[in-house]
Protein backbone atom coordinates (compact mmCIF):
# COMPACT_ATOMS: atom_id res chain seq x y z
CA UNK A 1 0.00 0.00 0.00
CA UNK A 2 1.32 3.38 -0.95
CA UNK A 3 2.10 5.94 1.82
CA UNK A 4 1.17 9.63 1.70
CA UNK A 5 2.80 12.08 4.31
CA UNK A 6 0.74 15.14 4.97
CA UNK A 7 2.37 17.77 6.43
CA UNK A 8 0.38 20.41 8.84
CA UNK A 9 -3.14 20.15 9.73
CA UNK A 10 -4.59 23.99 9.37
CA UNK A 11 -7.45 25.57 7.46
CA UNK A 12 -6.75 23.79 4.44
CA UNK A 13 -6.01 20.22 5.10
CA UNK A 14 -9.29 18.75 5.76
CA UNK A 15 -10.54 18.20 1.94
CA UNK A 16 -6.96 16.99 1.29
CA UNK A 17 -6.59 14.66 4.07
CA UNK A 18 -10.48 13.01 3.12
CA UNK A 19 -9.45 12.90 -0.55
CA UNK A 20 -6.64 10.99 -0.23
CA UNK A 21 -8.07 8.90 2.91
CA UNK A 22 -11.40 7.87 0.28
CA UNK A 23 -8.97 6.56 -2.38
CA UNK A 24 -8.70 2.68 -0.21
CA UNK A 25 -4.95 2.31 -1.61
CA UNK A 26 -3.10 4.42 0.36
CA UNK A 27 -1.70 5.38 4.21
CA UNK A 28 -2.72 8.33 5.05
CA UNK A 29 -0.53 10.63 7.48
CA UNK A 30 -0.87 13.64 9.38
CA UNK A 31 1.41 15.46 10.90
CA UNK A 32 0.65 18.69 13.26
CA UNK A 33 2.35 20.29 16.45
CA UNK A 34 -1.54 21.00 17.49
CA UNK A 35 -3.47 17.86 18.71
CA UNK A 36 -6.44 19.97 18.37
CA UNK A 37 -5.93 20.72 15.04
CA UNK A 38 -5.15 17.20 14.25
CA UNK A 39 -8.92 15.61 15.76
CA UNK A 40 -10.31 18.39 13.85
CA UNK A 41 -9.12 17.34 10.26
CA UNK A 42 -9.45 13.82 10.46
CA UNK A 43 -12.45 13.38 12.50
CA UNK A 44 -15.02 11.49 11.08
CA UNK A 45 -12.68 10.28 8.25
CA UNK A 46 -11.87 6.60 8.95
CA UNK A 47 -7.88 5.29 8.95
CA UNK A 48 -5.95 8.36 8.80
CA UNK A 49 -3.16 7.93 11.20
CA UNK A 50 -2.21 10.87 13.25
CA UNK A 51 1.33 12.43 14.35
CA UNK A 52 1.96 15.12 16.88
CA UNK A 53 5.10 16.47 15.86
CA UNK A 54 6.99 19.88 15.76
CA UNK A 55 7.47 19.51 12.09
CA UNK A 56 9.58 22.41 11.73
CA UNK A 57 12.39 20.52 13.87
CA UNK A 58 12.30 17.26 12.55
CA UNK A 59 11.07 16.97 8.80
CA UNK A 60 13.78 15.14 7.52
CA UNK A 61 13.10 12.34 10.81
CA UNK A 62 9.46 12.54 9.98
CA UNK A 63 10.05 11.21 6.21
CA UNK A 64 12.75 8.19 7.66
CA UNK A 65 9.80 7.05 9.86
CA UNK A 66 7.13 7.31 7.71
CA UNK A 67 8.90 6.25 4.59
CA UNK A 68 6.43 7.98 2.48
CA UNK A 69 6.11 7.68 -1.41
CA UNK A 70 4.83 11.44 -1.55
CA UNK A 71 4.78 14.34 0.86
CA UNK A 72 2.03 17.00 1.02
CA UNK A 73 3.42 20.42 2.32
CA UNK A 74 0.84 22.19 4.16
CA UNK A 75 2.89 24.29 6.36
CA UNK A 76 3.45 28.05 6.09
CA UNK A 77 5.70 29.53 3.35
CA UNK A 78 8.85 29.65 5.80
CA UNK A 79 8.96 26.04 5.95
CA UNK A 80 9.05 25.31 2.28
CA UNK A 81 12.80 25.27 1.61
CA UNK A 82 13.23 22.78 4.17
CA UNK A 83 10.60 20.52 3.37
CA UNK A 84 12.00 20.45 -0.38
CA UNK A 85 15.77 19.63 0.66
CA UNK A 86 14.77 16.82 3.23
CA UNK A 87 12.48 15.26 0.24
CA UNK A 88 15.43 15.77 -2.24
CA UNK A 89 17.75 14.33 0.35
CA UNK A 90 15.02 10.90 0.29
CA UNK A 91 13.94 11.09 -3.08
CA UNK A 92 10.65 11.76 -1.75
CA UNK A 93 8.07 13.38 -4.17
CA UNK A 94 6.71 16.24 -2.82
CA UNK A 95 3.53 18.85 -3.81
CA UNK A 96 2.82 22.06 -1.95
CA UNK A 97 0.39 25.78 -2.81
CA UNK A 98 2.97 28.02 -1.84
CA UNK A 99 4.80 30.19 -4.12
CA UNK A 100 8.20 28.93 -5.49
CA UNK A 101 11.10 31.06 -4.13
CA UNK A 102 14.44 31.85 -5.68
CA UNK A 103 15.96 29.43 -3.05
CA UNK A 104 13.55 26.70 -3.99
CA UNK A 105 14.02 27.25 -7.59
CA UNK A 106 18.09 26.61 -7.56
CA UNK A 107 17.16 23.12 -6.37
CA UNK A 108 15.60 22.56 -9.43
CA UNK A 109 18.75 20.96 -11.39
CA UNK A 110 19.20 18.33 -8.00
CA UNK A 111 15.56 17.26 -7.78
CA UNK A 112 15.49 16.85 -11.80
CA UNK A 113 19.08 14.64 -11.27
CA UNK A 114 17.03 12.73 -8.22
CA UNK A 115 14.65 12.07 -10.88
CA UNK A 116 11.50 13.28 -8.61
CA UNK A 117 8.50 15.37 -9.33
CA UNK A 118 8.25 18.13 -7.08
CA UNK A 119 5.19 20.29 -7.63
CA UNK A 120 4.87 23.81 -6.59
CA UNK A 121 2.00 26.75 -6.60
CA UNK A 122 -0.87 23.96 -6.61
CA UNK A 123 -3.83 25.46 -4.91
CA UNK A 124 -6.33 27.93 -6.09
CA UNK A 125 -3.81 31.35 -6.75
CA UNK A 126 -1.37 29.70 -7.05
CA UNK A 127 -2.43 27.07 -8.76
CA UNK A 128 -6.04 26.33 -10.37
CA UNK A 129 -5.64 29.72 -11.82
CA UNK A 130 -1.96 28.23 -13.87
CA UNK A 131 -3.58 25.12 -15.45
CA UNK A 132 -6.58 26.74 -16.71
CA UNK A 133 -4.26 29.42 -17.93
CA UNK A 134 -1.96 26.42 -19.25
CA UNK A 135 -5.03 24.75 -20.84
CA UNK A 136 -6.90 27.95 -22.28
CA UNK A 137 -3.12 29.19 -24.00
CA UNK A 138 -2.57 25.71 -25.13
CA UNK A 139 -5.95 25.84 -27.10
CA UNK A 140 -5.23 29.12 -28.40
CA UNK A 141 -1.98 28.69 -30.11
CA UNK A 142 -3.20 25.50 -31.35
CA UNK A 143 -5.64 27.88 -33.44
CA UNK A 144 -3.15 29.67 -34.42
CA UNK A 145 -4.26 32.90 -32.33
CA UNK A 146 -2.00 35.42 -30.61
CA UNK A 147 -2.03 36.63 -27.09
CA UNK A 148 -2.06 40.27 -27.30
CA UNK A 149 -3.37 40.71 -23.36
CA UNK A 150 -3.60 38.16 -20.31
CA UNK A 151 -5.22 39.17 -17.19
CA UNK A 152 -5.96 36.77 -14.28
CA UNK A 153 -7.82 37.89 -11.29
CA UNK A 154 -8.79 35.83 -8.01
CA UNK A 155 -10.10 36.00 -4.48
CA UNK A 156 -11.25 34.34 -1.71
CA UNK A 157 -14.35 36.36 0.34
CA UNK A 158 -17.59 36.34 2.17
CA UNK A 159 -20.49 34.82 -0.35
CA UNK A 160 -22.90 37.93 -0.58
CA UNK A 161 -25.07 36.66 2.01
CA UNK A 162 -22.10 36.05 4.37
CA UNK A 163 -20.54 39.59 3.58
CA UNK A 164 -21.64 41.29 7.21
CA UNK A 165 -18.79 43.20 8.58
CA UNK A 166 -18.04 47.06 7.38
CA UNK A 167 -14.50 45.38 6.04
CA UNK A 168 -16.08 43.42 3.40
CA UNK A 169 -13.74 40.55 4.12
CA UNK A 170 -13.48 36.98 6.55
CA UNK A 171 -10.63 35.12 7.22
CA UNK A 172 -10.24 31.78 5.06
CA UNK A 173 -6.38 31.83 6.12
CA UNK A 174 -4.32 33.08 8.94
CA UNK A 175 -4.50 36.60 9.53
CA UNK A 176 -0.61 36.71 9.70
CA UNK A 177 -0.64 35.45 6.00
CA UNK A 178 -3.14 38.20 5.11
CA UNK A 179 -1.19 41.04 6.56
CA UNK A 180 1.94 39.49 4.99
CA UNK A 181 -0.10 39.83 1.43
CA UNK A 182 -0.83 43.89 2.71
CA UNK A 183 3.23 44.20 2.34
CA UNK A 184 3.92 42.38 -1.06
CA UNK A 185 5.86 44.15 -3.71
CA UNK A 186 3.80 43.56 -7.40
CA UNK A 187 4.91 43.93 -11.13
CA UNK A 188 3.16 43.80 -14.02
CA UNK A 189 3.48 44.75 -17.62
CA UNK A 190 0.45 47.03 -19.64
CA UNK A 191 1.08 47.35 -23.21
CA UNK A 192 4.69 47.04 -22.88
CA UNK A 193 5.23 49.24 -19.69
CA UNK A 194 6.34 47.59 -16.95
CA UNK A 195 5.64 48.92 -13.31
CA UNK A 196 6.58 47.96 -10.44
CA UNK A 197 4.91 48.80 -6.94
CA UNK A 198 7.44 47.93 -3.71
CA UNK A 199 5.99 47.14 -0.12
CA UNK A 200 2.62 47.45 -0.54
CA UNK A 201 1.81 50.60 -3.36
CA UNK A 202 0.15 48.00 -5.47
CA UNK A 203 -3.03 49.29 -3.29
CA UNK A 204 -2.76 52.45 -4.55
CA UNK A 205 -3.37 51.17 -8.33
CA UNK A 206 -6.89 49.76 -7.53
CA UNK A 207 -9.77 49.56 -10.71
CA UNK A 208 -12.67 48.23 -10.78
CA UNK A 209 -13.89 45.04 -12.47
CA UNK A 210 -17.52 43.43 -12.91
CA UNK A 211 -18.12 39.76 -12.33
CA UNK A 212 -21.10 38.62 -13.81
CA UNK A 213 -23.99 37.80 -11.65
CA UNK A 214 -21.99 39.29 -8.64
CA UNK A 215 -21.47 42.55 -8.95
CA UNK A 216 -18.65 44.97 -9.34
CA UNK A 217 -15.24 44.41 -7.14
CA UNK A 218 -11.62 46.39 -6.59
CA UNK A 219 -8.93 44.49 -8.06
CA UNK A 220 -5.02 44.98 -7.44
CA UNK A 221 -2.40 43.65 -8.67
CA UNK A 222 -0.42 40.32 -7.15
CA UNK A 223 3.08 39.85 -6.32
CA UNK A 224 5.36 39.37 -9.65
CA UNK A 225 3.40 38.90 -13.10
CA UNK A 226 6.40 38.99 -15.23
CA UNK A 227 7.76 35.35 -14.54
CA UNK A 228 4.22 33.98 -16.44
CA UNK A 229 4.92 35.12 -19.27
CA UNK A 230 8.00 32.72 -19.75
CA UNK A 231 5.72 30.10 -17.43
CA UNK A 232 2.84 30.41 -19.79
CA UNK A 233 4.49 30.17 -23.33
CA UNK A 234 3.09 33.65 -24.19
CA UNK A 235 6.31 35.50 -25.17
CA UNK A 236 4.31 37.67 -27.67
CA UNK A 237 2.04 39.24 -25.08
CA UNK A 238 1.72 43.29 -24.92
CA UNK A 239 0.10 43.07 -21.25
CA UNK A 240 0.11 40.41 -18.19
CA UNK A 241 -1.80 41.25 -15.25
CA UNK A 242 -2.22 38.87 -12.16
CA UNK A 243 -4.70 40.60 -9.61
CA UNK A 244 -6.67 40.03 -6.24
CA UNK A 245 -10.02 40.45 -5.73
CA UNK A 246 -11.80 42.18 -2.88
CA UNK A 247 -15.13 44.08 -1.85
CA UNK A 248 -15.17 47.80 -2.48
CA UNK A 249 -13.12 50.07 -0.23
CA UNK A 250 -10.52 47.22 0.69
CA UNK A 251 -7.40 48.62 -1.35
CA UNK A 252 -8.34 52.23 0.67
CA UNK A 253 -8.05 50.97 4.26
CA UNK A 254 -4.82 48.96 3.75
CA UNK A 255 -3.21 51.82 2.55
CA UNK A 256 -3.93 54.28 5.25
CA UNK A 257 -2.81 51.04 7.47
CA UNK A 258 0.40 51.07 6.19
CA UNK A 259 0.65 54.56 6.23
CA UNK A 260 0.24 54.41 9.56
CA UNK A 261 2.56 52.04 10.23
CA UNK A 262 0.05 49.20 11.23
CA UNK A 263 1.87 46.19 9.84
CA UNK A 264 5.20 47.19 10.81
CA UNK A 265 7.40 44.58 12.53
CA UNK A 266 9.21 46.30 15.38
CA UNK A 267 8.89 45.08 18.47
CA UNK A 268 7.47 47.92 21.33
CA UNK A 269 6.84 47.65 24.84
CA UNK A 270 3.28 48.14 25.12
CA UNK A 271 3.20 47.31 29.08
CA UNK A 272 -0.09 49.02 30.41
CA UNK A 273 -1.44 50.39 26.70
CA UNK A 274 -4.79 50.64 25.23
CA UNK A 275 -5.70 49.84 21.94
CA UNK A 276 -6.64 53.51 21.77
CA UNK A 277 -3.22 54.20 23.65
CA UNK A 278 -1.45 52.54 20.91
CA UNK A 279 -3.13 54.10 18.24
CA UNK A 280 -2.52 57.66 19.81
CA UNK A 281 1.32 56.72 19.86
CA UNK A 282 0.90 56.15 16.12
CA UNK A 283 -0.40 59.39 15.48
CA UNK A 284 2.71 60.90 16.93
CA UNK A 285 0.84 61.86 20.47
CA UNK A 286 0.67 60.91 24.54
CA UNK A 287 -3.00 62.46 24.14
CA UNK A 288 -5.31 59.74 23.51
CA UNK A 289 -8.17 61.97 24.07
CA UNK A 290 -8.07 63.46 20.74
CA UNK A 291 -6.73 60.39 18.85
CA UNK A 292 -9.55 60.47 16.52
CA UNK A 293 -8.67 63.92 15.09
CA UNK A 294 -4.76 63.02 15.17
CA UNK A 295 -5.55 59.99 13.05
CA UNK A 296 -7.69 61.84 10.32
CA UNK A 297 -4.78 64.90 10.43
CA UNK A 298 -2.03 62.61 9.58
CA UNK A 299 -4.27 60.34 7.24
CA UNK A 300 -6.03 63.19 5.34
CA UNK A 301 -9.10 61.52 6.65
CA UNK A 302 -12.79 63.12 7.32
CA UNK A 303 -14.43 61.65 10.56
CA UNK A 304 -17.12 59.99 9.20
CA UNK A 305 -14.83 58.33 6.30
CA UNK A 306 -14.83 54.66 5.81
CA UNK A 307 -11.73 53.64 6.76
CA UNK A 308 -12.07 55.55 10.51
CA UNK A 309 -15.58 54.02 10.79
CA UNK A 310 -13.50 50.34 9.69
CA UNK A 311 -10.89 51.46 12.51
CA UNK A 312 -13.68 51.67 15.42
CA UNK A 313 -15.58 49.24 14.55
CA UNK A 314 -11.99 46.70 14.77
CA UNK A 315 -11.25 47.64 18.13
CA UNK A 316 -8.39 49.74 17.32
CA UNK A 317 -9.91 52.84 19.25
CA UNK A 318 -11.19 50.91 21.90
CA UNK A 319 -10.40 52.01 25.58
CA UNK A 320 -9.36 48.49 27.04
CA UNK A 321 -6.03 46.56 27.62
CA UNK A 322 -3.86 45.25 24.62
CA UNK A 323 -3.68 41.61 25.29
CA UNK A 324 0.75 41.46 25.15
CA UNK A 325 3.35 43.61 26.82
CA UNK A 326 5.13 42.87 23.83
CA UNK A 327 5.07 42.98 20.43
CA UNK A 328 4.81 44.59 17.07
CA UNK A 329 1.60 46.90 15.18
CA UNK A 330 1.61 43.87 12.72
CA UNK A 331 1.07 41.59 16.26
CA UNK A 332 -1.80 43.75 17.30
CA UNK A 333 -3.69 44.25 13.61
CA UNK A 334 -3.52 40.60 13.61
CA UNK A 335 -5.03 39.82 16.75
CA UNK A 336 -7.64 42.26 16.14
CA UNK A 337 -8.54 40.50 11.99
CA UNK A 338 -8.29 36.89 13.96
CA UNK A 339 -10.96 38.12 16.57
CA UNK A 340 -13.34 40.11 14.37
CA UNK A 341 -12.98 39.15 10.84
CA UNK A 342 -14.21 35.84 11.22
CA UNK A 343 -17.11 33.21 9.46
CA UNK A 344 -20.00 32.57 11.66
CA UNK A 345 -21.01 29.02 11.82
CA UNK A 346 -23.31 28.12 8.90
CA UNK A 347 -21.85 31.17 6.54
CA UNK A 348 -20.20 30.55 3.28
CA UNK A 349 -16.89 31.91 1.57
CA UNK A 350 -16.74 32.27 -1.98
CA UNK A 351 -14.04 31.85 -4.43
CA UNK A 352 -13.40 34.36 -7.82
CA UNK A 353 -10.93 33.39 -10.61
CA UNK A 354 -11.80 34.76 -13.64
CA UNK A 355 -8.95 35.23 -16.84
CA UNK A 356 -9.55 37.25 -19.34
CA UNK A 357 -7.49 36.78 -22.85
CA UNK A 358 -7.28 39.28 -25.73
CA UNK A 359 -6.55 37.27 -28.78
CA UNK A 360 -6.20 37.95 -32.40
CA UNK A 361 -5.70 35.78 -35.47
CA UNK A 362 -3.09 36.81 -37.84
CA UNK A 363 -4.21 34.93 -40.87
CA UNK A 364 -7.77 36.18 -40.17
CA UNK A 365 -6.77 39.50 -38.82
CA UNK A 366 -9.57 38.74 -36.25
CA UNK A 367 -9.67 39.73 -32.55
CA UNK A 368 -11.80 37.81 -29.57
CA UNK A 369 -12.44 38.23 -26.04
CA UNK A 370 -11.71 34.90 -24.08
CA UNK A 371 -13.09 34.53 -20.67
CA UNK A 372 -13.07 31.66 -17.80
CA UNK A 373 -14.88 31.79 -14.81
CA UNK A 374 -14.78 30.15 -11.64
CA UNK A 375 -17.27 30.67 -8.95
CA UNK A 376 -17.09 28.28 -6.20
CA UNK A 377 -18.90 28.45 -2.52
CA UNK A 378 -18.24 27.07 0.47
CA UNK A 379 -20.09 24.04 2.13
CA UNK A 380 -22.71 25.67 4.56
CA UNK A 381 -21.05 23.74 8.19
CA UNK A 382 -18.76 21.69 6.24
CA UNK A 383 -15.67 22.65 4.66
CA UNK A 384 -15.14 26.15 2.94
CA UNK A 385 -14.40 26.88 -0.75
CA UNK A 386 -10.95 28.11 -0.24
CA UNK A 387 -10.27 24.81 1.54
CA UNK A 388 -11.67 22.81 -1.25
CA UNK A 389 -9.92 24.57 -3.77
CA UNK A 390 -6.57 24.37 -2.55
CA UNK A 391 -6.48 21.44 -0.57
CA UNK A 392 -8.35 18.86 -3.68
CA UNK A 393 -5.64 19.97 -6.45
CA UNK A 394 -2.72 19.20 -3.90
CA UNK A 395 -4.65 16.23 -2.96
CA UNK A 396 -5.22 15.00 -6.51
CA UNK A 397 -1.79 15.46 -7.93
CA UNK A 398 -0.52 13.45 -4.75
CA UNK A 399 -2.74 10.56 -6.22
CA UNK A 400 -1.37 10.78 -9.71
CA UNK A 401 2.22 11.12 -8.46
CA UNK A 402 1.35 7.95 -6.63
CA UNK A 403 0.08 6.68 -9.53
CA UNK A 404 2.56 7.57 -12.49
CA UNK A 405 0.97 9.76 -14.34
CA UNK A 406 2.90 12.41 -13.08
CA UNK A 407 5.76 11.44 -13.24
CA UNK A 408 8.42 13.95 -15.02
CA UNK A 409 11.25 14.87 -12.99
CA UNK A 410 12.02 18.14 -11.16
CA UNK A 411 10.26 21.32 -10.11
CA UNK A 412 7.33 22.24 -11.96
CA UNK A 413 4.65 24.96 -11.83
CA UNK A 414 1.08 22.99 -12.79
CA UNK A 415 1.34 24.23 -16.64
CA UNK A 416 2.82 20.73 -17.72
CA UNK A 417 0.00 19.10 -19.92
CA UNK A 418 0.73 15.75 -17.80
CA UNK A 419 0.03 17.47 -14.13
CA UNK A 420 -2.79 20.21 -15.46
CA UNK A 421 -5.18 18.08 -17.98
CA UNK A 422 -6.14 15.06 -15.01
CA UNK A 423 -6.35 17.50 -11.99
CA UNK A 424 -8.36 19.50 -14.07
CA UNK A 425 -10.37 17.00 -15.32
CA UNK A 426 -10.92 15.68 -11.68
CA UNK A 427 -11.99 19.05 -10.27
CA UNK A 428 -14.31 19.49 -12.79
CA UNK A 429 -15.85 15.80 -11.66
CA UNK A 430 -16.00 17.05 -8.07
CA UNK A 431 -17.94 20.39 -9.73
CA UNK A 432 -14.98 22.56 -9.48
CA UNK A 433 -15.52 23.25 -12.51
CA UNK A 434 -14.83 26.96 -14.97
CA UNK A 435 -16.90 28.39 -17.47
CA UNK A 436 -15.72 29.72 -20.25
CA UNK A 437 -17.07 32.35 -22.88
CA UNK A 438 -15.43 34.47 -26.01
CA UNK A 439 -16.76 37.33 -27.90
CA UNK A 440 -15.52 39.12 -31.45
CA UNK A 441 -14.01 42.62 -30.75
Amino acid sequence: MKRALILGAGRVARPCVAYLAKLGNTKVFVTDINEDNLQRVTSGIPGVNILVRDVGEGTGELIDEIYPDVVVNLLPPSFTNPVVAECLRRRVPLVFPTYLDAKTRSMAKDVEAAGIPVVAELGLDPGIDHMSAARTIHQIHSAGGEIESFRSLCGAIPSPEANTNPWGYKLSWSPSSLIGASKRDARVMIDGTVYEWPGGKTYEHVFLEEIKGLGWFEVYANADSLPYIEAYNIPETKSIYRGTIRYPGWCETICKMNALGLFEETTLDLTGRTFRSFMALLAGSPDESNVESLLCAKLRLEPYSTVMLRFRWLGLLDDRPLPFATGSPRDIVSYLFGEKLVYSEGERDMDILQDEYIVRFPSTGLRKRYRTTLIDYGVPGGDSSIARTTGLPLAIAARFILEGKIHTPGIHIPVLPEIYEPVLAELERMGIRLKESEEIL
